[in-house]
C-alpha cells in the first residue's frame, strides 16, 4: 500500500488530497502525484481505463498534462466531477491532444486519504450518472 507523503496528514480532507494532487501535476512533480494516489489507482481518458502507478506515469510524463480546475473541490455522492481547463505541454503528447488550453471535465474518488481514480471527459455529457 503506498504511504502517504508527508503533506498529507490523517486529518486531511479529500479536498484537500485533490488540491496537493492538481499542485504535483501543475508542478510536473509526478513522484509527488504517485505518492498521493493508492497503488492500483484507475485512470480512465479517451483511449480507456488503466491501473497502477506505472501507468499514471507514463500518462503524466508522455502527456505533460497540467489541470487548472475551474470550480471548488465538492464531493457529491463519493465523487468529485470538477470541471477544469486542460494543457498539454509535453512534446510526446499523444496525437489528437489539443493545442490550446480546452474545457474538460475530471472525475476523482479518493479513499483512506489517497486518490483512488482518475477520470477524465471531453464534455459534461460523457460524465456517467449526473
Amino acid at each position: 500500500m503506498s504511504e502517504h507523503p508527508d503533506s498529507v496528514s490523517a486529518s486531511s480532507t479529500p479536498a484537500d488530497v485533490l488540491a496537493q494532487w492538481h499542485d504535483a501535476v501543475n508542478a510536473g512533480d509526478i513522484e509527488q502525484v504517485v505518492l498521493l494516489c493508492s497503488e492500483d489507482v484507475a485512470v480512465q481518458g479517451p483511449r480507456g481505463v488503466g491501473h497502477g502507478h506505472d501507468l499514471l506515469r507514463t500518462w503524466l510524463t508522455r502527456s505533460g498534462i497540467r489541470l487548472d480546475p475551474q470550480a471548488e473541490f465538492r464531493e457529491v455522492e463519493g465523487r468529485f466531477v470538477v470541471p477544469e481547463i486542460a494543457r498539454w505541454t509535453a512534446a510526446e503528447a499523444p496525437d489528437g491532444s489539443p493545442v490550446a488550453p480546452t474545457d474538460t471535465w475530471c472525475v476523482f474518488t479518493v479513499g483512506n486519504g489517497l486518490v483512488t481514480s482518475i477520470a477524465r471527459f471531453e464534455t459534461l455529457e460523457d460524465v456517467p450518472s449526473l
